[in-house]
């Protein structure tokens, strides 16, 4: 499929086999609906008339004119359903990929991968001829960049108490 727009089917179909195609996702927790520009995965039956709704679930995919792009957001919802394109990192690789830093990764498979750090998919980063960067917006970075003070003391095997 390699995140091309539908050709034939619907939004749903096309999500499901993108996500199953390359990142081994088999089930998802909910139906597929385009809006914003954007493909979301939502339980909601409908959203009544003349109500503006800014997001009706996570927003799985950007609709771009090439093609999906995975959203950060949705591939993090996803994280334990992810069995395939799972590029896991170091926090001194997470600190560099956070600040807009490429690292080598030679072993990445080519295009769009699901971050992970300790297991847990952070986001979506994107691997080219051996360098991973990350696709992770500027607000979602400073918030994780913020958190690792902590998680460097813990790697460091310091103890606070609260």
């Amino acid at each position: 499929m390699g995140g091309s727009l539908r050709s034939s089917g619907s939004w749903d179909e096309v999500a499901r086999g993108y996500l199953r195609e390359r990142f081994g996702v088999e089930e998802l927790p909910g139906r597929v609906v385009e809006r914003a520009r954007g493909l979301w995965l939502t339980t909601a039956d409908l959203v009544p008339e003349g109500v503006k709704v800014h997001s009706v679930g996570v927003r799985l995919f950007y609709l771009q004119g090439k093609g999906l792009k995975p959203a950060s957001f949705g591939l993090s919802f996803l994280g334990e359903r992810i069995r395939r394109r799972r590029v896991e990192v170091t926090l001194e690789e997470l600190e560099r990929l956070l600040l807009g830093q490429a690292v080598e990764k030679p072993t990445a498979p080519e295009g769009y991968v699901a971050l992970a750090y300790r297991g847990d998919v952070i986001g979506c980063g994107k691997a080219k001829e051996g360098k991973l960067s990350a696709e992770i917006s500027k607000a979602r970075r400073r918030e994780l960049l913020s958190a690792l003070p902590w998680e460097k003391r813990r790697e460091g095997g310091a103890h606070h108490s609260s």
